[in-house]
């Protein structure tokens, strides 16, 4: 057996395996051996048939199997021994054909591409310097928090007039003729309900005030409905290019009036929010509404500082891949998702995701970072937090969270998810250790504008 590896340049090689007959004809025999003593062929006994008849039957198969088994188990031996960091897996060489003719077995030739993994050193320093913001929250902020929770805790109650941009009104649609009567064969009588405040046109929306049940007003229905043809066409079940050929006014008649009114600040509203008696007055309330932001905002910064970082290690480490050889691997390996049309496409996700990987590893390495079953524990309860915030329950107990998270466990791949989620956070603390981060204080607004213009610049780019 002869095996030779050649590097074609710094992130591509050429594996090739020989084996000559004294090589895998010893296997094959005892392979033969052991199914001739067990077989059961036509009119022999079991151990009893002729070998040649043997050989006939199953030498072939037999043959192809022991070479290919063998082949696979000398590649990844000669990987693992001579420690050659390969990325994807080894495919057959595309420039050399396997050199196979089963029918007259003497010297058998595989050739495997390699797609060798980048050599590269870590590039992180407290030169590095990022930014962790500190949110600040003002009383206006708490002020907004409270009218939100007010609005999401209130209810809709019938009202005999409207008076408020907070009213909905629901109504009967009619298109009307030149004369302002219904219009002969014309839209009649479709359902519509309307929130004013919804309503951009202040001439229109002030003329819905003042109204009942049973009042009438003639509207324009374009802009009742802010030109929105979508939601026009849906609500007059008619398809969008017929609009066009409607009159433009139609009489709206009343049929429902309600007033959406926001909780009350009051007991009620404090256990709704946080438990039973946990919160008893306005300003333990207040208290509350500020600790809850300021955890949240926190947060929110360190995951915008976490994002930085991220960028970080990707623009001080712009080293190569083995592109095409990655391609046809993910063509290979994935003929379900991946192409000759969408390969290119597709293929800068892939490659990006790989090196944060390779980068990942490289600290995991040279720190010795290990993930801990606390580290594990930790991170699935707060995944799991995350998921019933996401529901709408913000302060589950402890018992609570723990019963989902168990729950959790048990779906197919959760954990592998937990401890990915575990190591990117070791290496992310890791890498804070080793920059510089500096404080500085911001507000709500200018922390989310400024996240917004990251954003655009980083989708244009």
């Amino acid at each position: 057996m002869n095996v030779k590896f050649e590097e074609k340049d710094a992130l591509n090689a050429l594996l090739t395996i020989e084996f000559a007959p004294e090589d895998y004809q010893p296997k094959v025999e005892s392979e033969l051996k052991k199914y001739r003593k067990n077989a059961r062929i036509p009119g022999f006994r079991p151990g009893t048939a002729p070998m040649a008849m043997v050989k006939k039957l199953v030498g072939k198969a037999m043959l192809v199997e022991e070479i290919n088994r063998m082949a696979s188990d000398t590649l990844y031996q000669y990987l693992t021994e001579n420690k050659i960091d390969v990325l994807g897996q080894p495919l057959a060489a595309k420039d050399k054909e396997a050199e196979m003719d089963f029918d007259n077995p003497t010297d058998f030739t595989f050739y495997f591409d390699l797609g060798l993994a980048p050599k590269f050193e870590l590039n992180i320093s407290d030169k590095d310097v990022l930014t962790r913001y500190r949110i600040t929250i003002t009383d206006k902020d708490i002020d907004e928090e409270i009218e939100n929770n007010r609005r999401r805790s209130g209810k809709m109650t019938d009202i005999e007039e409207t008076g408020s941009d907070q009213d909905s009104v629901k109504g009967m649609l009619t298109e009307l003729d030149a004369n302002g009567e219904p219009l002969e064969g014309g839209v009649a009588e479709k359902e519509s309900t309307v929130l004013l405040e919804m309503i951009k046109d202040d001439e229109l929306r002030n003329s819905m005030m003042n109204k009942k049940v049973g009042d009438s007003v003639v509207v324009d229905v374009f802009k009742f409905f802010n030109d929105n043809n979508k939601v026009l066409g849906r609500t007059l079940e008619m398809p969008e290019e017929g609009l066009s050929d409607l009159n433009r006014e139609f009489r709206f008649t009343i049929t429902e009036l309600k007033r959406f009114e926001p909780a009350e600040i009051n007991q009620e509203l404090y256990d709704q929010m946080f438990g039973k008696d946990a919160v008893t007055t306005e300003e333990e309330f207040r208290q509350k509404i500020r600790e809850n932001l300021e955890t949240y905002y926190a947060s929110e910064a360190e995951n915008q500082l976490d994002h930085s970082i991220s960028h970080l290690i990707q623009d001080k480490h712009t080293f190569e891949l083995p592109d095409e050889f990655l391609k046809r691997w993910l063509i290979k390996s994935y003929e379900d998702q991946y192409n000759d049309e969408n390969v290119d496409d597709r293929y800068e996700t892939e490659s990006s995701a790989l090196k944060n990987q390779l980068i990942t590893e490289k600290v995991i390495e040279q720190y010795q970072l290990q993930v801990t079953e606390e580290d594990l524990n930790q991170v699935s309860l707060g995944y799991t937090a995350q998921m019933l915030r996401q529901y709408g329950l913000g302060n589950p107990d402890l018992e609570t969270l723990r019963y989902f998270e168990q729950k959790n466990r048990e779906e197919q791949n959760y954990m592998k998810r937990i401890r990915d989620i575990a190591v990117d956070r070791k290496v992310t603390e890791k890498i804070k250790e080793l920059i510089t981060i500096q404080e500085s204080e911001i507000s709500i607004e200018d922390f989310y504008k400024m996240i917004e213009e990251h954003n655009h610049v980083h989708n244009h780019q």
